[in-house]
């Protein structure tokens, strides 16, 4: 009998399989030749909602403090995405950046994401998986007009709603928002706003 594999099972392969080090180096090297900014032609055109992120971006993320009010500080981040998987699927890694904090900070790795189109299903598939929590975040996602919306659990085990919009050649905004009524309503925790580096 041939095994079952879930969707999580094939995420955990693909990431033992083909390391973060080994896709791209913080020197600035570029990805391995399996990997690139080329969507498949076979590839289900609704990828193409997230393709259009391939490259190297710069981030900054801010969050809501509990009382309502946003943060002054911010997470600078560079944000990388390129094809995987003969370009049907997309990977992308966020690392961090130095900060007014922490002059002279290492740039760090902090997780990466793999997201493929079901057409069948008509929805995005996506993990996450980083190295402070080290469990796997699973959620689905829709294109919705000119947005992509992802729902599922964080790695906390919290109902979450994050949405990429204002697509733009060289510049976009993601948000992540969280529920405390069920998903009766949603309350945006932190926000970022990316512009193309490369």
């Amino acid at each position: 009998m041939i095994p079952h594999f879930n969707f999580c099972a094939l995420v955990f392969l693909l990431l033992s399989s083909q390391p973060l080090s080994a896709q791209e180096g913080l020197d600035g090297s570029r990805p391995s030749p399996a990997t690139g900014r080329t969507l498949h032609p076979d590839a289900p055109p609704e990828t193409k909602m997230l393709s259009q992120l391939f490259g190297t971006w710069d981030g900054y993320q801010v969050r809501r403090n509990q009382d309502g009010t946003w943060a002054s500080d911010t997470t600078h981040s560079e944000w990388r995405w390129y094809a995987i998987l003969d370009g049907h699927g997309i990977q992308d890694d966020w690392i961090k950046l130095e900060t007014a904090d922490n002059p002279g900070q290492l740039p760090q790795v902090v997780g990466t994401n793999i997201r493929i189109y079901n057409a069948t299903e008509d929805q995005w598939h996506m993990a996450w998986i980083d190295k402070t929590n080290r469990t796997l975040a699973s959620f689905t996602a829709k294109n919705v007009n000119d947005t992509v919306i992802m729902s599922g659990k964080n790695a906390t085990g919290r109902q979450v709603r994050i949405t990429f919009f204002n697509f733009a050649r060289d510049a976009f905004d993601w948000k992540q928002e969280w529920t405390f009524d069920g998903g009766e309503s949603w309350v945006i925790v932190t926000k970022m706003h990316c512009t193309r580096t490369q």
